[in-house]
């Protein structure tokens, strides 16, 4: 084997080895777009030695021409791939020029193969051959340059122009690595460029006999840049390796916190988590930190999946991090509760691609969340069997007012029918009456009963006024007999309110039996509750219970609403504080305050009912 064919053999083959490394680095990130222009870029080195081979191997003018015209497909992939190693990998590198230097050298490509013989000669008279590296090989001989040779001329100080003006703005806008990759990689680029230019053009305008050696300045140029991006492979590397290092002590750091890492690429359907968040979802001990996603979905309640796919979509899409609850099922039939807070990326499209964050055990406080209802419940209905309590003597004499006119209404009508001619129409009026009087007695009972049952918080659209209204009703009796005017007014128009009619009814009983207590050592003239009830802008419906006794103390007005705290001797302590709990769930706020002129003042406000 000669030496020429052992030299551009060693050449195509480290050309090639270094394409399929770098090609598979960029598959492994397909992010690093110039690890792919490098590849290909190698990759043409290797079929320009190819062409070159057979150059110098050909036997006729017919046959060196043809090669010639083929070896212009790598050139192209090399200026084309060396154009955009250089903007990709220097993040600098002027468009237009860019895209001017692969225009002119594609329409090389083009216009070589729709003409005879190739695009650098019009003519080729005739072959040489000529000793080189202790062997013969076929240099061309006389031949005619194509007048469109000026083209190819003026793509070669392009690309020149462009490699040195890249170069020069890293150096000046960089810092000490960018200034290094200018020099190493722009000048290495030049100096081949350069080299590969002035040799081709003194072939080809001069005359002179040469072998074809494209390939051999083309190395320099391939070693610069395998030598930077080596060196970044490295560094790469060692970043690998701190970052895992950083992430055990991460992962050791929040198991002590209590706290599962896990990350979800969707390209790859890969979920990687902690031993501690594998352990939340009830996985056995692994070796791998790799999870079955489709496991893992199976342990996940299926009420919860769609809301969390939709918190991850709407947090990728606002750009911020987002949290969600959720619940699992675990091998033995107990539920858990996770807290799952991170963030999501999307593409383009809106699809997620990646999620990744914290997750925690909250099944303990969701526990004691749900402990605290239910003693909130019982707080509640203990304090509306309390205001029962305080309200027996109104509500049986609203329960006697119906039954006393049912009896004397049904006495009424025995008596007519006892006559010989009875009075239908006066006998269809009493029963009407009958009617009517049974049906407020009903109304006074089921009050009664829905105050008196335990209830969750029921939402639902109510209208203020009718609840005023039922509120003042029920309380009108109580009211009378203590000597107090009590008026509940709402403004027109207002919209219903989104909540519980019973909790919201205890809380505004509660307040005005409250405002009564208060006025009760005033002169009756002297005594008055009001209950007005007005918009607070476009979401919300404030009522305020105000009553005209001597206000509230400072002391009392901080500590008002504290669970225990009273000022009443007999009192309890329980209902202010219960009822800002009711207000509270309902989304809303109560406060009180003192009246300017007088007396204190209880406002609550509700949020208005939005139809979905």
């Amino acid at each position: 084997m000669s030496y020429v064919t052992i030299i551009w053999s060693t050449i195509a083959a480290g050309a090639f080895l270094l394409s399929f490394m770098y090609g598979a680095i960029w598959s492994s990130n397909r992010k690093a777009w110039a690890n792919l222009a490098f590849s290909i870029d190698a990759l043409a080195l290797v079929g320009t030695v190819f062409a070159e081979l057979h150059m110098m191997a050909a036997d006729s003018p017919a046959e060196w021409g043809e090669w010639v015209r083929w070896i212009q497909i790598p050139i192209f992939l090399r200026a084309t791939c060396t154009v955009l190693f250089i903007r990709l990998y220097f993040g600098i590198g002027r468009p237009s020029l860019m895209w001017t230097i692969i225009g002119l050298r594609f329409f090389i490509l083009v216009y070589g193969f729709s003409v005879d013989p190739n695009f650098n000669f019009s003519h080729i008279e005739s072959i040489n051959r000529i000793s080189f590296l202790g062997e013969t090989v076929t240099v061309v001989g006389e031949a005619v340059p194509r007048n469109l040779q000026w083209i190819a001329t003026l793509e070669l100080l392009l690309m020149q122009v462009y490699v040195a003006d890249a170069s020069i703005r890293l150096w000046r806008a960089g810092d000490r690595d960018s200034r290094r990759k200018a020099l190493i990689i722009g000048g290495a680029v030049f100096l081949s460029q350069g080299l590969e230019s002035v040799y081709s053009q003194l072939m080809i305008l001069l005359g002179i006999q040469l072998p074809a050696l494209l390939s051999p300045p083309y190395l320099l140029m391939l070693a610069a840049m395998t030598l930077e991006l080596g060196r970044d492979t490295l560094r790469a590397s060692g970043l690998a390796r701190e970052l895992k290092d950083s992430e055990a002590r991460l992962e050791v750091v929040a198991s002590a916190a209590g706290l599962g890492l896990w990350r979800w690429i969707a390209r790859k359907n890969s979920l990687w988590a902690t031993q501690r968040a594998r352990d939340m979802f009830g996985l056995e001990a692994s070796d791998s930190d790799r999870v079955d996603v489709e496991r893992l979905r199976g342990v996940i309640h299926p009420d919860d999946i769609g809301r969390i796919r939709a918190v991850w979509q709407h947090a990728a899409a606002a750009g911020t991090e987002g949290e969600v609850q959720f619940r699992i099922t675990l091998p033995g039939g107990a539920t858990r509760w996770i807290t799952a807070h991170g963030r999501s990326e999307a593409d383009a499209h809106g699809n997620i691609t990646l999620v990744q964050g914290v997750l925690r055990d909250v099944t303990d406080q969701q526990r004691a969340r749900e402990e605290n209802e239910e003693l909130r419940r019982e707080l509640a209905h203990v304090g509306r069997v309390s205001v029962l309590g305080t309200l027996s003597s109104s509500l049986a004499h609203e329960l006697s007012q119906p039954l006393g006119a049912i009896q004397l209404n049904t006495e009424a009508a025995e008596l007519l029918l006892q006559r010989p001619n009875p009075d239908l129409n006066e006998i269809r009026q009493i029963l009407g009456d009958i009617q009517r009087d049974d049906r407020r007695a009903a109304e006074v009972i089921d009050g009664l009963r829905k105050l008196l049952k335990r209830r969750q918080l029921e939402f639902a659209p109510i209208a203020v006024e009718g609840l005023l209204q039922d509120i003042g009703s029920l309380l009108k009796t109580d009211a009378i007999t203590r000597h107090v005017p009590l008026e509940c007014t709402a403004d027109p128009g207002l919209p219903a309110i989104r909540g519980d009619r019973v909790h919201l009814s205890q809380v505004l009983i509660n307040l005005i039996m409250n405002g009564m207590d208060a006025v009760a050592e005033l002169p009756v003239e002297r005594r008055r509750v009001t209950v007005r009830a007005h918009a607070q802008g476009l979401d919300a419906i404030e009522i305020v219970v105000a009553d005209s006794g001597a206000g509230i103390t400072g002391e009392n007005l901080k500590r008002i609403f504290e669970p225990f705290y009273t000022t009443k001797a007999s009192g309890m302590g329980m209902g202010l504080s219960v009822s800002r709990t009711i207000v509270d769930a309902h989304g809303g706020k109560l406060w009180a305050e003192n009246a300017p002129g007088g007396g204190a003042v209880f406002r609550l406000t509700v949020p208005a009912f939005r139809a979905e």
